[in-house]
């Protein structure tokens, strides 16, 4: 069932029109992701959809009955109350019912023969029930657990929280009230990985219909079944995840160019053979009929391709074999340790993802490694020949005072002018930013920014903390491609499920002031987790693991888990050997529709070349999936070497 329709809605800001002509349709357990490059009217179309800003034209309209939730409307906390007071108020017409009920009850034991009153006091019950009156208490204690509020903090004033937390308590304070049409903007903003992956399954039993601007590829791949893309004005529908929409897109853009290219062969041909043949008296009547068929001709526009940053990060020279050590490392403040006992290699190559809760110590982590702090127990031993490169995610490492041109020019004083402002134009630096002072860029442009600055300094070792920060998705997935090409060590701090699952194959997990390492991915993470999880589970409550302590039992032990480990091995090599076969498959048919597609009799027919053209992307698509796999398996099958 259809709940709100955008019916050709426009917003116009003066002479700049934002966008035009969207139409879309809701449904009651929609989950939608909203799309599109910073700047194009996302938060916008999602205040004409709440009543916080007018089209210009057309209208958003919603049934009767249904409210719209909001995080930006909901921001209003009372500092007086406490948390848990403040989530009662979302429960009071429900709290007074209760209340109403237990008067009730006093009554009818005063009154046990009226039967209108136990009729009322039935009914009451029922719609007690049915809203939630038993099991509020346990939604507002789950919320609150998902966001990081243990039941220590209930009690808290909500004055006395930092900004970062009244976001997150207004954010449980809106799933609390439960709208049947939830509009959220950028919700995994600065929220961590367990908190994400909450939200995420939360979201998933959610009754209601959910729209959802997200710059999170992982968060919209679990989440959305439908993708709205708003680029160059306009609003496309997609179905399926984000992935879904990514190769939909690539397939649409690449069909348009290939028809257009096509079209435009031929409205050649035709204007030469109307040039060559209208002044001949023999055949001008035709050269007259071409020219009234090509002026009818509806045109095929090339498709729009959005200027996308050029990122490259290459090393001036090689490093050695191992590029860090850490041996019972301790780190902190002269006040406090953070993070202990931290021992694991970076190895050359290494893409390393560290993750944790946020404040747990992953930057304190990166600043230890640059010796901005001094390690307080334990050591790092650093590799040979290695030039490191650092990306801090608060954007400090630039001078505000200096303009964008300055910042380059100043770090490489040889290199021409004209190659300066090429580079920052493969950034998206326009000649009005480059005179722009770094103190008047966005978050967005520092960022690019300092990428620019990283990318000419050539170095074999990378250190970024929360490099995604401040991207748009586009931009996300250009970086990310770009480290995929790097041909140096990479160690990163992300919150970013998606990004970290492209690139890591070590996984540096800190929790409860420990760090452990994982030997893959972060899918391969959860599985771990998720192994531990039943391990402990299948555990008797009360009773802990058996611990074995004779000289015999060690021994034995060590023997099981050596079996272990050439079992884990044996299974490596078999999946190896599959996704060979599975590669050499899929390579053949690669190349058979590509010879079809060679064909003159199909490749001048565009109604038998689309769908060929579908075939070999999915094929291409299954090939790329098959690459990665294989490589992830070579990778962990050498581990055992």
């Amino acid at each position: 069932m259809i709940i709100a329709q955008g019916h050709d809605l426009e917003k116009q800001f003066g002479a700049n029109i934002l966008f035009k002509n969207v139409n879309f349709s809701i449904d009651a357990n929609a989950r939608i992701g909203l799309v599109g490059a910073n700047g194009v009217g996302k938060t916008t179309l999602l205040k004409i959809m709440t009543g916080e800003e007018d089209a210009t034209h057309g209208e958003f309209t919603i049934n009767k009955g249904i409210t719209v939730g909001y995080i930006a409307q909901e921001n209003s906390l009372n500092e007086n109350k406490t948390i848990w007071n403040e989530m009662l108020d979302v429960f009071a017409p429900l709290i007074k019912m209760g209340e109403n009920i237990q008067t009730m009850q006093e009554q009818i034991a005063n009154h046990p023969e009226d039967e209108t009153l136990l009729k009322q006091y039935d009914q009451m019950q029922f719609n007690f029930e049915q809203q939630g009156g038993y099991t509020y208490q346990s939604d507002i204690k789950s919320i609150l657990n998902g966001f990081k509020f243990p039941a220590d903090t209930w009690t808290k004033v909500i004055g006395s929280l930092s900004g970062g937390e009244k976001t997150r308590l207004a954010f449980v304070k809106l799933l609390l009230q439960k709208p049947p049409l939830l509009l959220l903007d950028e919700p995994t903003n600065y929220l961590d990985l367990d908190t994400l992956d909450w939200l995420e399954n939360f979201l998933k039993g959610y009754s209601g219909a959910i729209l959802v601007v997200s710059h999170d590829q992982y968060f919209l791949d679990h989440l959305a079944n439908q993708i709205f893309e708003l680029q160059f004005g306009k609003l496309t529908a997609f179905k399926g995840n984000y992935s879904d929409y990514v190769a939909q897109r690539e397939l649409r853009d690449r069909q348009q160019e290939e028809a257009y290219e096509k079209q435009q062969d031929k409205i050649k041909k035709d204007e030469e053979f109307i040039q060559k043949n209208i002044v001949r008296a023999t055949t001008t009547k035709r050269a007259q009929s071409r020219r009234k068929q090509l002026e009818k001709i509806e045109r095929i526009k090339p498709p729009k391709h959005k200027n996308k940053v050029r990122i490259t990060f290459k090393s001036e020279r090689p490093s050695g074999k191992e590029v860090l050590i850490f041996n019972h490392l301790s780190i902190g403040y002269p006040t406090k340790t953070m993070v202990q006992d931290v021992s694991f290699q970076v190895n050359k190559g290494d893409r390393v993802a560290v993750i944790g809760p946020n404040g747990i110590g992953k930057s304190t982590l990166l600043k230890t490694i640059m010796k901005d702090l001094t390690p307080k127990e334990g050591s790092i031993k650093y590799g040979a020949s290695l030039d490191i490169g650092y990306y801090d995610q608060e954007l400090q490492q630039l001078d505000p005072g200096k303009t964008v041109l300055d910042t380059i020019w100043d770090r490489h004083k040889t290199m021409p002018e004209r190659d300066v402002r090429s580079i920052l134009a493969s950034f998206l630096f326009t000649a009005k930013d480059i005179d722009k002072t770094v103190g008047q860029l966005s978050g967005g442009q520092k960022a690019r920014l300092t990428l620019t600055v990283l990318s000419l300094e050539h170095n074999n070792f990378l250190l970024m903390d929360e490099p995604t920060n401040h991207l748009d998705i586009e931009a996300k997935e250009v970086l990310e491609q770009a480290l995929q090409k790097f041909d140096g060590t990479l160690l990163f701090v992300s919150h970013d499920r998606y990004f970290i699952n492209q690139l890591a194959n070590k996984i540096v997990a800190v929790k409860d002031g420990h760090a452990k390492t994982y030997e893959g991915n972060y899918s391969y993470y959860l599985d771990e987790q998720a192994k531990q999880t039943a391990a402990s589970a299948a555990t008797p409550a009360g009773q802990d693991a058996p611990v074995e302590t004779t000289a015999a039992n060690s021994t034995k032990l060590s023997y099981q888990e050596q079996k272990q480990r050439d079992s884990q091995k044996r299974k490596l090599q078999r999946q190896v050997e599959d996704v060979e076969a599975q590669i050499e498959e899929l390579e053949q048919k690669q190349q058979e529709i590509q010879a079809q597609m060679a064909n003159p009799d199909i490749a001048s027919d565009f109604g038998k070349l689309g769908p060929l053209q579908e075939d070999l992307t999915a094929v291409q698509t299954e090939l790329d999936k098959a690459n990665e796999a294989w490589e992830q398996a070579l990778t962990e099958l050498e581990n055992f070497e």
